[in-house]
């Protein structure tokens, strides 16, 4: 089983609330339908349709000052955007099935506690493919939490053969150079190590605690960052071909 992430860097522009880049979503899903790979669960980030919000109500705080509105339009906002996608792959003959990260995943103190493998593993053996999305979720501790769609990935990782991360950048950099493989002794990831066409970026934030998610999840299955902005690459690494991309290893 492979898990694919298509990040919300790829599918939205993160500068305009609410813009889907419907071609390039479109193009993706049909790499993915033209590969060999016939069981796999997709999960895709929220970008412009859900961190506006989530920031907006603090909803990945301690304390968000309006929890309840909060989540009713965050997970309202993550529906829109996961919708465009699941027209998408049934206008493509794939039988997808939404599956909310706030209905499949607990997490205590803002850290993932539980996922529910057994409704992933079952609609798997029915023939479909899961749908998994960041989302609002249930946090022990703090009451409500951001689930993202890397939390996803990590919690789905332990059974799955390969983890796919498709952004908009070639892979990870370190000292302006893209690295073919990546290992947690080239941590922390600093703004000089991107090329300067790189350097918007979020390097020392994001960027830093994405790595260390693939880094964990590399211990379980193999782990790849790819760009999805270049036509072709996708459907090549699903493929195993040569390709352009970074290996992340733990």
């Amino acid at each position: 089983m492979i898990l694919i992430k298509l990040g919300g860097s790829i599918l939205t522009f993160k500068d305009r609330k609410y813009s889907f880049r419907t071609h390039v979503a479109e193009r993706l899903i049909k790499e993915i339908k033209n590969s060999s790979v016939d069981r796999y669960v997709l999960v895709h980030g929220g970008g412009s349709f859900g961190h506006p919000g989530a920031q907006k109500y603090g909803l990945n705080t301690t304390e968000p000052p309006s929890p309840a509105e909060g989540i009713s339009r965050v997970q309202l906002d993550m529906r829109r955007m996961n919708n465009h996608i699941l027209e998408m792959m049934l206008d493509q003959g794939i039988w997808a099935v939404s599956m909310p990260g706030g209905l499949i995943t607990i997490f205590d103190g803002g850290e993932l506690y539980e996922i529910d493998h057994e409704m992933v593993r079952r609609y798997l053996s029915l023939g479909t493919v899961p749908l998994a999305f960041g989302d609002v979720t249930i946090d022990k501790k703090r009451g409500t939490t951001i689930c993202s769609g890397d939390d996803i990935m990590l919690g789905l990782s332990d059974f799955a053969d390969r983890a796919v991360f498709v952004s908009d950048i070639d892979g990870i950099y370190k000292g302006g150079e893209l690295q073919e493989e990546f290992t947690e002794d080239m941590l922390p990831l600093e703004t000089h190590d991107l090329p300067n066409e790189k350097k918007k970026i979020d390097v020392t934030g994001g960027m830093n605690k994405k790595v260390k998610n693939m880094l964990k999840i590399s211990e379980r299955s193999k782990t790849y960052l790819v760009n999805g902005e270049v036509k072709g690459r996708l459907r090549k690494i699903l493929d195993e071909e040569e390709v352009l991309a970074t290996e992340v290893i733990g």
